[in-house]
């Protein structure tokens, strides 16, 4: 039985700002017939979903434009974004819009649809864009929010008593990394988990 599009909004209505799955933080939704945006002060970027018969399509904006640069950036970031697509299993990039700007998009089957493979898949495009920022070399612009929800992510994982081969397979079986990749990716985010709880910023 498909998961209905009124289920899936009641899921992301009613949460609460101490909430570490992204499901489960306060969501603003503004609908209309074919998008329901949702964005949350939490998160670095609005979150679109559009609904069909039996699929949910999940995908950020990064804000990059690639319709006003020069033809040797632009050709370099179709590169980079094509060898990502080729690496990653469920999230793929796209350009969309007259300036061509780059989206990461997740297909869900909503047969069955759980609470958990929403976040999950929510989760999977937060992680694609950050792999994406580090492969295009553009930290600097976004470094703050996309770190900050990355080490929020792996934190929530430990806390959930998930070891680092669980979390090493979310980033291989869920994100489709190479294990080469995800093991560099991990190692970056653990220390960088362990920093920030040492620190106090997360509780």
């Amino acid at each position: 039985m498909a998961t209905s599009r009124k289920e899936i909004l009641s899921w992301v209505a009613n949460g609460n700002e101490d909430a570490s799955n992204l499901v489960d933080l306060p969501w603003k939704i503004t609908e209309t017939d074919n998008v329901v945006i949702l964005q949350n002060d939490q998160v670095p970027f609005s979150i679109f979903l559009t609904f069909g018969d039996s699929i949910m399509r999940m995908h950020l904006r990064s804000g990059i434009e690639t319709a006003v640069l020069e033809n040797q950036p632009r050709l370099s970031i179709y590169r980079t974004l094509l060898l990502l697509n080729r690496q990653l299993d469920l999230v793929k990039f796209m350009l969309e819009g007259m300036n061509e700007e780059v989206v990461a998009r997740v297909d869900l089957e909503l047969v069955n649809l759980s609470k958990e493979e929403f976040n999950d898949g929510m989760n999977t495009l937060l992680s694609s864009i950050y792999l994406m920022v580090r492969a295009l070399k553009l930290e600097d612009q976004f470094r703050e929010g996309i770190t900050q929800r990355m080490i929020m992510m792996v934190q929530d994982m430990i806390r959930q008593g998930k070891t680092r081969k669980d979390i090493l397979a979310f980033l291989t079986d869920r994100i489709g990394l190479p294990k080469d990749q995800a093991e560099q990716v991990l190692k970056e985010m653990i220390g960088k988990a362990e920093d920030s709880a040492a620190g106090g910023l997360y509780g």
